[in-house]
This record gives structure tokens, C-alpha cells and sequence, in this order.
């Protein structure tokens, strides 16, 4: 089940309302909330599910099994026999098949091929399993002597299939009691429409455009990063909305998760990008892997290369996801040794456009090497002339032109214009509370009306990240 499904927008999220808002007991409340989150995992994997709740049990025992232990050299050991298991489930249904095919090429051998169907979000709720049992080695965060209250934890619907990746440190005390005011629930609400007007109403029509320009009889340059664009929107679009949807339900249910996105189209180099873009998982790698490495402290390209080969497996068992984990490694080194300071030595107009210029240049070759898992090479020469027809032709700039109102929609959007001047006008107490109440109430009306109009006459699209 998904968030832009019909059927989750008008049956499963008001029976769970209905359900757990009648009811005012807090332990029946998280009793629902990790029944339907169950439920919600099950329409879609009703075989895997048995496999997530393993896990969480296994990881609540080792995690119980590190907070009893009086020895430092003992509880090192559960922790690794934790990760070990999490990151060997990881490998066995994530990258297996991989591993055979490319020890079959490299050896020319011919080991047989077995891979298995990956479970939804499985390296998300294997990354909160692992920073569960780490952050509770580390004293970080009180171990939970509930297992229930562990399995709400992971299994948590809003987050569960694509993030955000939620710390349990973050929101241990809110499995606890949580208390949700009309304008908490108001605000999720709203949130959650918005999110849903992102994938629906403009993730799902860059994906259309981007069919067609890379369907085109003819190809050509212009074409080729046109496309490159719209998928850039996409993918921002997509997982920002997912994001967003995420961070709404939970305020709907009294929980505070973490930012996720805080608008990476206005960086100024990679680096910034970064921080970002999908903030959970480099906060994740960070954290469990960077600092751990040394960090800044000592071999930090080193830790960077590591970190960001890391980065690109944990997207996908395809090596145009390592190549582009390196291709980041490199520019993240190349920042951090000379390029910004050239930016810094500019007169500030000029350096403010230039390094936006390039960032946008980086990340949208960027998801190129993401986007192609086959012919690559072929599609990046295509980008720079190579095996083209020209740099455009009447095909293409129909396609442009029939789509340059979502793609101006969408790139606004992409820039925090209107939420600056919205805050201006708040600043100025030239939007009173009331107004706000009213214009937020028309946008959640009409945003959630029209996605519905356009989930009802198109379709089911899934989320781009559901395959990571």
C-alpha cells in the first residue's frame, strides 16, 4: 500500500482515525497504530513481514542482551552479532544476486545465480534496526524493554517503506505518550497534501515527459538533458513528497520526526547538496560511519570515499549506483581541496551564480549515472553530441514547449519563494491567524482534490526510492 493510493487516502487512513481517535488509552492507541502499520507492510509483502518482525525481535534481544551485559568486550560483541545479522539479511536479498554476476565476469565462472525478491524498504528499516542497538551500546538511548513498543518503533507506517531513516533516540519518549492539538493535526494534515500534490501532481507528470524525450525517434542533445532535468524534478518531487507525507502523518499522530529535505536546489556547490538532500541518510553515515572512520580528523578522503561507496550500494545492487557514490566521493574531495575557495575569491554576484551553475551542472549529470543502469556510457555520450542527430529538432521542442509550464511550476517550487514570502507577510501580522486557518484549509481541499482527480483517471505510479 502507498500514500498516493485511493485506497489508503479514503479507507485505510480514516479507519485508522476513526479507530485510534475514539479510543483515549495510550497503550490501545499504540496497540492500533502498530496493528494497522502491520497491516499497511502486509497488503504489500504479506510474506516479508514475518521477515521485519524477526528482525525487530532479534534485534530487541541483542539490544536487552548489550544493556544486561556488565562488560564492555561482551556487549561489543552483541553489538557486532547485530549488525552482522542485520547487514548479512541486507546483502542476502539486496545485493546476492549482484555479488554472483560479478564474481561470474570478473573469474569467468559460472557460480549459479540465486537472488530473491527484495522486501519494501528494507534497507530503511534495516538502517533503524542497526542505529537502534548501536545507539544503545553506545549509551546513546535507553534500551526498550518493550518489544511492542520496538516493533511500533520500526514498523511505524509513515516512515516505514522509504523514510525519512528515524533515529529511535529521536523519538523514543513520543512511543511513550504523545499529545496531538487541533493545530498539530491541522499542520500534519496540510503537510501531508502538500506531499501529495508533489508526487502526484508533478513527480508523475515529469515522469511522463521524460518517457517521451527519451522515446523520441530521433535523439538529440537537447533532449537528452531536458530529460535529465525533469528527472532531477522528479526525483526531488518524489521523495520530498514522500518526505513530507511522512513528517504529516506522524504530526497527525502526535510523533515529531526529523527534516529530510530542506530545499537542495538552491545549493552552491556539492557539498551543500548534501546536507541537504535525503538528510536522514547522511546524517546515518555520518554518525555509524564517518565519525567512526576518524572523520576530519585523520585520512578524511579516505573516510569520504569509503562513505560515499557505501552511499551508492545502499541505493541499489547496479554499478551505475557505485560509479555514482564515487563520482560524489571525488567532487565532495575536489571541494574540499580547492574549488570553493576559487568560489570564495570571486566578487560575491558573480560567485553566487557561478557555483549555483555548476552545482546544478553536477547534479544533474549526477542523476544520469543514477538514472541508467544500462548503456551508460552510450547515454552520457548522447548528453555531449555523441550519437545524436543534432542538438535539437522540431520533435523535441514540441515536447518542451507542450511541458515548459510544469517544468517553470516545477522549478519554482523547487526554491523556497513562496515560503519566504509567506513568512514575510506572517512577520508583518499582515495574514492573521484566522486568514492562515482558511487559506491552509482551501489548499488541503483543493490539493487533495485534485490529486485524487488525477490518481481516479491515471494509473498506480510508485514512489522512486521504494526500490532502494
Amino acid at each position: 500500500m502507498v500514500f498516493s493510493n485511493l485506497l489508503f487516502l479514503y479507507i485505510f487512513m480514516p479507519a485508522l482515525f476513526l479507530a485510534y481517535y475514539i479510543i483515549k488509552n495510550d497503550s490501545y492507541r499504540r496497540a492500533i497504530l502498530l496493528l494497522f502499520s502491520l497491516l499497511f507492510y502486509a497488503w504489500g509483502e504479506p510474506v516479508y513481514v514475518f521477515l521485519m518482525i524477526g528482525m525487530v525481535l532479534g534485534n530487541y534481544i541483542l539490544g536487552l542482551l548489550i544493556h544486561r551485559s556488565a562488560s564492555y568486550s561482551v556487549k561489543k560483541v552483541f553489538l557486532t552479532l547485530a549488525v552482522l545479522i542485520d547487514l548479512g539479511i541486507l546483502c542476502l536479498y539486496k545485493y546476492l544476486g549482484f555479488f554472483t554476476e560479478t564474481i561470474n565476469t570478473v573469474f569467468n565462472v559460472t557460480i549459479p545465480v540465486i537472488s530473491f525478491a527484495m522486501p519494501i524498504g528494507i534497507s530503511f528499516f534495516t538502517f533503524q534496526t542497526m542505529s537502534y542497538v548501536i545507539d544503545v551500546y553506545r549509551g546513546d538511548a535507553e534500551v526498550q524493554k518493550s518489544f511492542p513498543k520496538l516493533l511500533l518503533y520500526v514498523s511505524l507506517f509513515p516512515q516505514l517503506i522509504a523514510g525519512p531513516i528515524v533515529r529511535y533516540k529521536d523519538i523514543e519518549e513520543q512511543l511513550d505518550s504523545r499529545h496531538v492539538t487541533i493545530d498539530k493535526f491541522n499542520e500534519g494534515l496540510f503537510r501531508f497534501s502538500v506531499g501529495l500534490a508533489k508526487k502526484v501532481l508533478i513527480a508523475d507528470c515529469c515522469d511522463s515527459v521524460i518517457t517521451t524525450l527519451y522515446a523520441l525517434e530521433n535523439t538529440t542533445v537537447l533532449a537528452r538533458w531536458i530529460g535529465a532535468v525533469f528527472f532531477t524534478l522528479q526525483l526531488y518531487f518524489d521523495f520530498s513528497g514522500y518526505s513530507d507525507m511522512a513528517i504529516g502523518l506522524g504530526k497527525m499522530f502526535g510523533f515529531d520526526f526529523l527534516e529530510n529535505f530542506n530545499y537542495p536546489l538552491i545549493s552552491r556547490s556539492a557539498t551543500e547538496f548534501w546536507r541537504r538532500w535525503h538528510m536522514s541518510l547522511g546524517t546515518f553515515f555520518r554518525d555509524y560511519v564517518y565519525i567512526p572512520l576518524g572523520g576530519n580528523r585523520h585520512d578524511q578522503y579516505r573516510n569520504i570515499m569509503v562513505v560515499w561507496f557505501l552511499t551508492g550500494m545502499w541505493h541499489g545492487a547496479s554499478w551505475n549506483f557505485i560509479l555514482w557514490g564515487v563520482y560524489y566521493a571525488i567532487l565532495l574531495i575536489i571541494e574540499k581541496t580547492r574549488l570553493l575557495k576559487i568560489f570564495d575569491k570571486m566578487w560575491k554576484p558573480l560567485s553566487f551564480v557561478v557555483s549555483h551553475i555548476y552545482t546544478i551542472f553536477i547534479t544533474v549529470f549526477g542523476f544520469v549515472i543514477f538514472y541508467f543502469d544500462k548503456d551508460l556510457l552510450k547515454n552520457i555520450g548522447y548528453l555531449f553530441g555523441i550519437g545524436v542527430t543534432g542538438i535539437t529538432d522540431i520533435s523535441t521542442n514540441s515536447v518542451i514547449m507542450d511541458n515548459i509550464i510544469l517544468l517553470g511550476a516545477a522549478v519554482l517550487l523547487s526554491i523556497p519563494f513562496i515560503p519566504v514570502v509567506w513568512n514575510k507577510l506572517k512577520s508583518k501580522e499582515l495574514i492573521p491567524y484566522s486568514v492562515e486557518r482558511i487559506i491552509k484549509t482551501v489548499v488541503i481541499v483543493v490539493l487533495i482534490a485534485t490529486s485524487t482527480i488525477r490518481l481516479v483517471g491515471n494509473s498506480y505510479s510508485a514512489f522512486l526510492y521504494f526500490r532502494f
